[in-house]
């Protein structure tokens, strides 16, 4: 079957369905399953500081929500799942497309439910003889879970450990991408003044496998961050932009855990 060696978040991304545009420069001939191998190659300990301001906060809200692994936590030299290359152009919007001349279209992404390790990979499309694209190993789907607005409740699911954090600081940060963004930021024929920009929020469900916590909103707006020299904490945006860094920020206050059992 056919192969593709991807570096890691990469690789993972593509299987989950999160990342739906793959960057190359070279054309895949090809329409169909392939396989996603993930390569030797780990992500570097910078690489936030490295990527653009809308990839990185797609990656960090998906993992914030429970839908996509820490860094640590990914396979290498593995192969790890497999999608549908659709189609291939340039012009394509998608927050993954990068100005290449091949972005492939990727659709029906499955996850293995056990990896294939010790798997080398190889440059362009390869073959992997022993795995047949009529009896593949058993996959799924992710199941994504997303922040939906309840009335002028905001509920967001979270793992375990990012609901301690949020216990711990008493805040919420939210990476800012299109979908936050549209779920809390009025339209521009809805806002009369700048301070009128937020859809109203006056309470946050927070939402793991084994815990459900409902907090008012003392206050809740757009955040940006200094370094400790007095400068601002920027980033480089899709157009190339350097722009200081921002996220929503909930600053919570704690009404009463909800019993799920």
């Amino acid at each position: 079957m056919k192969t593709l060696s991807v570096r890691q978040p990469w690789a993972s991304l593509l299987v989950s369905g999160l990342k739906d545009i793959e960057n190359r420069t070279w054309a895949p001939n090809y329409k169909g399953r392939i396989l996603i191998h993930a390569s030797s190659t780990k992500v570097p300990k910078n690489f936030a500081d490295r990527m653009i301001f809308e990839v990185n906060n797609e990656i960090e809200n998906e993992q914030l929500f429970g839908n996509f692994p820490e860094f640590e936590d990914l396979e290498y030299s593995a192969i790890i799942g497999y999608v549908t290359v659709n189609g291939d152009g340039d012009d394509s919007t998608s927050v993954w497309a990068e100005p290449v001349e091949h972005q492939w279209h990727i659709k029906d992404a499955y996850i293995f439910d056990e990896p294939i390790r010790g798997i080398k990979g190889k440059l362009n499309l390869f073959e992997t003889p022993e795995i047949d694209e009529n009896n593949l190993p058993p996959a799924h789907k992710l199941v994504r879970r997303a922040p939906r607005l309840e009335g002028d409740c905001l509920v967001v699911p979270l793992t375990e450990s990012s609901l301690d954090d949020v216990l711990e600081d008493g805040m919420l940060h939210l990476s800012v991408t299109d979908e936050t963004v549209v779920l809390l930021q009025k339209s521009i024929d809805e806002q009369t003044t700048v301070e009128d920009m937020f859809k109203e929020v006056s309470t946050v469900r927070l939402e793991t496998p084994t815990r459900t916590m409902d907090f008012e909103v003392a206050e809740m707006g757009y955040g940006t961050y200094q370094l400790e020299d007095g400068s601002s904490v920027t980033a480089i945006n899709r157009y190339m932009e350097e722009i200081n860094y921002f996220d929503f920020i909930f600053i919570l206050k704690a009404i009463s855990p909800i019993d799920k059992s």
